[in-house]
């Protein structure tokens, strides 16, 4: 399937409510043969566009990069053959920072505005998506 004719909205949707197996990513990304690359960039920056934007909560966002990331790390042909592209590693990353707090730190501020947020609009804004 080209990458133009799938709906980016419709996939976000379907990766942000919870965590899903590999067989159910593969159904939503459209069963490529090959690594579907440009899908994986063009799903992180827009999944890191409505997390700034506060169209997608934190949960969310961390739901579809968390679900982006197993979908390559878990099949070992994907995994041996293709990268997970600096793009999509840069922004699950930026998630991943915000899942926890760290050993004695204050627990008035959620670990996703103090970690994730900075991140994000460092990656938002080194792509000129935000000024």
């Amino acid at each position: 399937m080209a990458e133009r004719s799938i709906d980016r909205e419709k996939i976000i949707a379907e990766l942000s409510h919870e965590i899903l197996d590999t067989s159910q990513v593969s159904d939503i990304l459209g069963n490529s043969k090959d690594f579907p690359m440009t899908l994986i960039e063009n799903l992180s920056i827009e999944t890191a566009l409505k997390y700034w934007n506060e169209q997608l909560s934190y949960e969310a966002a961390d739901y579809v990069m968390n679900n982006l990331y197993s979908f390559w790390v878990n099949n070992e042909y994907f995994l041996q053959t293709y990268p997970f592209t600096d793009v999509a590693w840069e922004c699950f990353q930026a998630f991943d920072a915000g899942e926890y707090y760290r050993a004695n730190e204050d627990k008035g501020v959620s670990p996703d505005i103090k970690y994730t947020r900075p991140l994000i609009e460092d990656f938002l804004r080194k792509r000129m998506l935000i000024v």
